[in-house]
């Protein structure tokens, strides 16, 4: 989770966040009531409809309540990697907000998603590989007279000599 670059009011101009995110190259902004609550989202294709209504010949302006959207989904803190997933693949957005109950305190990119999915993947291999490697370490341990001929009839000359300089100090 990351925190977000700008955040916006319902009662700001417009233009004023229209500027705000094209300084940023920010495709999207929260905008927060006074106790830093999520009451919407100001998106590019939000800010578009501005260019839309002067192409009627509705002047442009206004503030962003006016042209926000309604939020349509948000991360919990309590919620798992799939249940963040799944809420990515159930929404169009590349970034969702992060509530603590009512308040803003961050957002999730599909990006960070990835990030975290590449880690658990990566966990998982490293944990299969060290499991493999002690049952291969565990089949060349033999117990037994006759699971050491076994084990030594299983290998070529070459590679009972490589198992057993290993095995030296």
């Amino acid at each position: 989770m990351t925190s977000w670059f700008v955040t916006l009011t319902p009662d700001l101009p417009l233009l004023d966040a229209i500027d705000q995110l094209a300084a940023r190259h920010a495709t999207g902004a929260p905008v927060v009531g006074p106790r830093n609550e999520l009451v919407g989202i100001l998106t590019e294709k939000d800010c578009l409809r501005v260019l839309a209504g002067n192409a009627y010949g509705e002047v442009a302006g206004g503030t962003v309540g006016g042209f926000m959207s309604p939020v349509k989904a948000v991360i919990h803190g309590d919620m798992d990697l799939l249940s963040i997933a799944d809420a990515f693949l159930q929404s169009n957005f590349p970034v969702l907000p992060v509530l603590d109950g009512e308040r803003l305190v961050g957002r999730i990119s599909r990006q960070d998603v990835l990030q975290q999915v590449q880690r658990f993947l990566g966990q998982q291999h490293n944990e299969r590989a060290r499991s493999e490697e002690a049952q291969q370490a565990s089949r060349q341990r033999p117990r037994s007279i006759d699971r050491l001929q076994r084990l030594a009839s299983s290998h070529t000359p070459e590679q009972l000599a490589s198992i057993l300089k290993r095995r030296q100090p």
